[in-house]
């Protein structure tokens, strides 16, 4: 049968600034979720709630296709209720991802980040008779986040062994890049490698403006692997409201790369525009999952689960919290190492975040007043 993920994840209120949600708000959505996985309403197959920062992430399965307005619809209003929560209890930011009023039809660009892929679960299947996956969920950092890990996944041999000991997926994939910066419609690029690696490096290595949104085999062209919310949300609002948060689904195993080749080049902490304020460029830390952010700068963090799923659509009742095992502490310790001392720079040069980026805070109107008394030396 055909199922799909949709994880769709929103800052909507945080306590004591930007943390982490309350147990009320979770505990609300959470009842929520459950109320949709029913028999008697039947939204749902499955679900989970879950927080990385101050963001809140519906992890669903469902029969009703990418971009469907029921799921999204529900997702919104799981988004309002926690609002109203956040509003009451008087916390940070609440609704501060509903850029909208009401969305139309799916929520993609009303705010929240949303990644989903819709597949075939079959478990006669020939090539793919299990269900493995990834759901990757980042705060304090633009969607080009994923950018240098998703590189490195599919195009580098050097971090991933599968590409030359798998013969399926020796054959290669075609990525789908997003340029961010195009505001009317969708303007997208697709690119095969590893014939047009040096393409994908070409576009990839601007963040700020190009993001991967999705990826998908080459052996089995309709096999989608991945997929990003790769959307900024000052293109939405027209001013800086958070950064983007981005989202992240990578199907693993058999035709696709394994989990520890999808999580290696979270080891080297790579430095994504981010932090307080969204204004500079640091490191980014792989954390637990229910992290709340509570260190110096509002690091970047990014959480990572690994499910199963059975061939009903439903989850298996455990998941794996691959970042929150101790084989990940010296890459946290290194992190914060790696940000302490970028962080002494200050405000000088590249630590802060690009001049596209900064453009949606402050900083233009004191450079617009400062312009005007430039004045040219006889």
């Amino acid at each position: 049968m055909k199922v799909t993920l949709s994880v769709i994840k929103a800052d909507v209120g945080s306590i004591g600034g930007h943390t982490r949600p309350s147990n009320k708000m979770l505990h609300t959505i959470g009842e929520m979720v459950r109320s949709a996985c029913s028999t008697e309403k039947g939204l749902l197959l499955d679900g989970m709630v879950t927080y990385t920062g101050d963001d809140i992430a519906l992890i669903m399965s469902h029969r009703h296709g990418v971009g469907a307005e029921p799921v999204h619809k529900f997702a919104w209003e799981c988004f309002l209720a926690a609002t109203e929560i956040a509003k009451q209890q008087g916390l940070y930011g609440a609704g501060q991802d509903l850029l909208v009023d009401a969305p139309s039809g799916n929520i993609r660009g009303a705010g929240p980040a949303v990644a989903e892929i819709e597949f075939e679960r079959d478990p006669r299947s020939s090539y793919r008779p299990a269900e493995a996956f990834l759901v990757f969920a980042a705060d304090k950092c633009s969607p080009g986040a994923y950018n240098y890990p998703l590189y490195n996944i599919f195009c580098n041999p050097m971090h991933n062994g599968g590409l030359l000991l798998n013969p399926k997926m020796h054959q290669g994939f075609t990525f789908t890049i997003i340029d961010m910066d195009y505001k009317d419609k969708d303007r997208i690029i697709k690119l095969d490698v590893p014939e047009r690696a040096w393409d994908v490096a070409a576009l990839l290595q601007n963040p700020d403006r190009f993001a991967v949104e999705a990826v998908h085999s080459r052996y089995k062209p309709e096999e989608q692997i991945v997929s990003v919310s790769a959307t900024r949300l000052h293109n939405i609002a027209g001013k800086y409201t958070g950064k983007d948060d981005p989202v992240a689904i990578v199907r693993t195993q058999g035709i696709f790369p394994a989990p520890e080749e999808v999580v290696e080049p979270f080891l080297l902490g790579h430095f994504v525009a981010g932090d307080a304020r969204g204004s500079h460029v640091m490191p980014i830390m792989p954390v637990a999952i229910n992290t709340p952010v509570a260190g110096a700068f509002c690091l970047p963090l990014v959480s990572c689960l690994a499910f199963s799923m059975n061939p009903d659509g439903r989850f298996t009742e455990e998941y794996v919290d691959i970042f929150g095992n101790a084989v990940w502490d010296q890459t946290r310790l290194k992190v914060q190492q790696k940000a302490d001392e970028w962080r002494r720079q200050g405000f000088i040069g590249s630590t802060m975040a690009s001049h596209a980026e900064l453009a949606y805070t402050g900083i233009v109107d004191t450079l617009k007043a400062l312009d005007e008394e430039f004045f040219i030396r006889e």
